[in-house]
C-alpha cells in the first residue's frame, strides 16, 4: 500500500500523489521511515547526493514536493548525522569553488581578499579536524624510498660513466674533437660521478632506517600488547567525566581519551 512521506496518510493502490501536501507517494514503511536532509533545486540536490553517495551515504534519496516547488533529499536515520556533516562540507566547497569563479566577472582586489579569508577558514577547520604533530612515516617506508633512489642513482651513475668511457674512447659512433671532447668528458664525468656518490649514501640510509624500522616493528607490537590488555570500551568511558550523550560527541572524547593513555 502507497504512503505519504510526509503526512503519514495511507492510500489504495494506484494512486501516486497525496492529495493534502500534493507530495508524491512512496511504496512501503521502510521509505517512509527517512527523514528530510535539505532542500534544493534538482541539480544542487542530485550533485549533493552523488557526493553523499561517494562517502559511503547508500541511504540518499530525492523527492519533489509539489507545494514548495522544490527537491528534497532524504536519508535514513542511522545516517543522517554522516550526511549533515558532509553536506556541510559540501556547501564549504561549493561557496569556495563559486568565489574563485567570480574573481573573473569582479574587481580582482576585492575578491582575491574575500577568496584569501575563505580558504584561510577551511584550513584552519582543517587543522582542528586533523590529529595534533607532523605526519606520520614509518621507518620501513624511508628506507624503501633511500633504496629505490638509491639503485636508481647508481644505476644512472654507472651506465653514464660506461657510455661515457666509451664516447671518449672513440667505441660509439659520435666523435668529439678538441676542447669540446674534454669539455663534455668532465661535466658529463663530473655528473655521472655524483650520481654514484648520491646512490651510495641513499643506500646508506636505507640501511639505517632498517635497523629503525625493526625498533619500531618491536615498539608497535608491544603497544599493540598493552593496549588489548588495558585499553576496553568500559574503562575508557569510565575515566571520561560527563560524557555527552550524542554519539558523534562520545567519539572525539573517547578518541582523545586513548590517545593520552597511549602516550
Amino acid at each position: 500500500m502507497p504512503w505519504c512521506p510526509k503526512c503519514k496518510n495511507e492510500y489504495v493502490d494506484g494512486v501516486k500523489t497525496c492529495v493534502d501536501c500534493g507530495c508524491d507517494l512512496v511504496g512501503s514503511l521502510e521509505e517512509m521511515e527517512k527523514e528530510g536532509l535539505i532542500f534544493g533545486t534538482q541539480e544542487e540536490m542530485e550533485e549533493l547526493l552523488s557526493f553523499l553517495s561517494c562517502n559511503g551515504i547508500k541511504s540518499g534519496e530525492l523527492r519533489f514536493d509539489e507545494t514548495e516547488d522544490l527537491y528534497e533529499l532524504f536519508v535514513s536515520p542511522e545516517e543522517k548525522g554522516r550526511a549533515s556533516r558532509y553536506s556541510g562540507i559540501f556547501q564549504k566547497e561549493k561557496n569556495l569553488r563559486e568565489k574563485k569563479k567570480a574573481i573573473n566577472n569582479n574587481s580582482f582586489e576585492d575578491m582575491q581578499e574575500e577568496l584569501a579569508e575563505t580558504e584561510e577558514e577551511a584550513e584552519e577547520e582543517a587543522v582542528e579536524a586533523a590529529p595534533a604533530g607532523p605526519v606520520y612515516e614509518a621507518a620501513s617506508q624511508k628506507a624503501e624510498n633511500f633504496k629505490s633512489g638509491a639503485y636508481t642513482l647508481l644505476g644512472a651513475g654507472i651506465v653514464g660513466m660506461i657510455l661515457l668511457i666509451c664516447l671518449l674512447a672513440g667505441v660509439l659512433p659520435i666523435q668529439l674533437n678538441g676542447s669540446t671532447k674534454y669539455l663534455t668528458g668532465g661535466v658529463m664525468g663530473a655528473l655521472f660521478l655524483v650520481f654514484i656518490v648520491m646512490g651510495v649514501l641513499s643506500l646508506k640510509s636505507s640501511r639505517q632506517f632498517e635497523g629503525k624500522a625493526k625498533e619500531e616493528s618491536a615498539l608497535k607490537e608491544e603497544l599493540r600488547r598493552w593496549c588489548d590488555e588495558n585499553i576496553t570500551a568500559e574503562a575508557v568511558d569510565a575515566s571520561i567525566p560527563d560524557l555527552p550523550d550524542a554519539e558523534e560527541a562520545r567519539y572525539f572524547r573517547r578518541t582523545e581519551r586513548i590517545r593520552a593513555m597511549i602516550s
